[in-house]
């Protein structure tokens, strides 16, 4: 299998594979969290259901909570995005 690499978007600063973009060979179905300067942490949305870290039950924001929410987010994660018209 080949794997296929794309750029990852402006201030990304960890990248998480769902489970619905390994199924679908899909690397564009991501958790993506970002640096938070504003409130000193990170902010995190899931590109499948678009479930952000904000709305987690996690209280504190910071990078390592971060990193925890989005990898379980993106290993139980079947959503697909929604189409484009």
């Amino acid at each position: 299998m080949t794997t296929q690499t794309t750029a990852w978007p402006e201030g990304v600063v960890a990248r998480y594979l769902t489970d619905a973009g390994k199924a679908l060979t899909d690397p564009t179905i991501t958790v993506d969290l970002s640096e938070d300067p504003d409130n000193n942490g990170v902010t995190g949305i899931c590109h499948g259901c678009e479930t952000t870290f904000k709305d987690s039950n996690y209280i504190c924001r910071d990078r390592a909570t971060g990193r925890c929410w989005a990898q379980e987010h993106a290993e139980k994660c079947r959503a697909m995005p929604k189409p484009t018209a």
